[in-house]
């Protein structure tokens, strides 16, 4: 679309009212009290509403003209993206701009209606991306279970939130028919977030459960993703996991960790919480690397908790975060709790903790406990 030009009525030779702006420097923000207009003579400039960029500003442009009009406060924020030339108009002077050349008034009622006309363009498109990416989180939640196992002796909860619509972590239980006695849990966090993520979340998902159905110990199986993942050079994907066997007759817990945060345990008959140890490398980061496999028992009372690293960098409005201790004591305190109510626990704390900070990573939960 032409830009529509306010030359010729003496603007872009005004010297005496001309702004200079650094980069980075606000012109006005909002709440500010609207008394000038503004002509781009050089450089670019963003529009803001909260974290939503509205419009790019360049040379030629006019902007805050309809606060000034209305006389009411700023909606929006304009700041410099690089070094920028302002011409200010105020009110005596755009009321006398008008009053003298009738085209100024017409080429002013043009801009504002191509700026309108853009504006809802892209508000149109932005409506279609939000569908396109509630469908994109329905999709996504269906690959997740849709229920937790229902064994007796043993309760399973689980908590998963996106930052975003769409997100990066998943976590999985996974039944072979022909070993009933055991169950499979897997925990996982694709690096990135929103769209991206949720992608390589879906085919990391897929490779994991192939390998797992191929059956082989939880190393054997994070050894096999990991080839698969190097092998395709034109993947960036990046993911820890954990992978890990719960025989539901001895409480044995077998495991291998690449590269996550490292589950906790709560005992019972201490009132500890244990840190399990383990850690590999990233799946994808490197070839020709192995897995550890790792075992634990769970006695009754226990509680085991997988998470991701969502909840422990969670942080509060001093910039603090959540951190490895804090969700110790939590998962202490919530120790005699059944599955479920540990899960909320913890989810409360990390949510009282943060208080109004928006979450800015996806968090998972997992906790599995052995009952009488």
């Amino acid at each position: 679309m032409k830009k529509i030009s306010l030359h010729g009525f003496g603007l872009f030779s005004d010297s005496e009212h001309r702004e200079e702006y650094a980069a980075g420097e606000v012109v006005f923000e909002t709440g500010d009290y609207s008394d000038k207009a503004y002509v781009v003579l050089e450089g670019t400039l963003r529009l803001t509403q909260g974290e939503d960029e509205i419009d790019v500003l360049s040379a030629g442009d006019l902007f805050g003209e309809m606060g000034m009009v209305e006389n009411r406060v700023r909606n929006s924020t304009v700041t410099a993206v690089t070094d920028s030339t302002l011409v200010a108009i105020d009110r005596l002077r755009f009321a006398s701009l008008v009053r003298q050349h009738p085209g100024f008034a017409t080429r002013v009622m043009a801009i504002i209606s191509s700026r309108l006309a853009r504006r809802t363009e892209q508000e149109v498109k932005r409506r279609s991306f939000q569908r396109e990416l509630e469908i994109g989180r329905k999709m996504q939640r269906s690959l997740l279970p849709q229920s937790t196992p229902v064994v007796p002796g043993w309760q399973f909860a689980a908590y998963y939130e996106t930052a975003w619509r769409v997100g990066g972590d998943f976590y999985d239980f996974i039944s072979l028919e022909d070993d009933p006695s055991k169950v499979r849990l897997v925990i996982a966090d694709v690096t990135g977030k929103g769209v991206p993520a949720a992608l390589y979340m879906a085919v990391a998902r897929t490779m994991i459960r192939a390998e797992t159905f191929k059956g082989g110990s939880p190393a054997a199986v994070l050894g096999r993703v990991n080839e698969h993942i190097i092998s395709d050079t034109r993947s960036p994907l990046f993911l820890s996991a954990i992978h890990a066997i719960l025989n539901y007759d001895t409480g044995v817990l077998r495991y291998a960790n690449a590269g996550h945060n490292q589950p906790l345990c709560f005992r019972q008959a201490s009132g500890e919480v244990e840190e399990l140890p383990g850690q590999g490398y990233l799946l994808g980061a490197f070839a020709d690397v192995s897995y550890e496999n790792q075992e634990i028992d769970l006695n009754e009372g226990d509680a085991l908790v997988m998470y991701t690293d969502g909840v422990t960098d969670a942080r509060d409005a001093q910039r603090r975060f959540f951190g490895d201790e804090r969700l110790k004591h939590a998962v202490a305190q919530a120790g005699d709790c059944s599955a479920d109510e540990m899960a909320g626990a913890l989810v409360t704390a990390v949510a009282v903790f943060s208080g109004p900070v928006p979450q800015t990573d996806d968090q998972t939960i997992l906790v599995v406990k052995r009952v009488a």
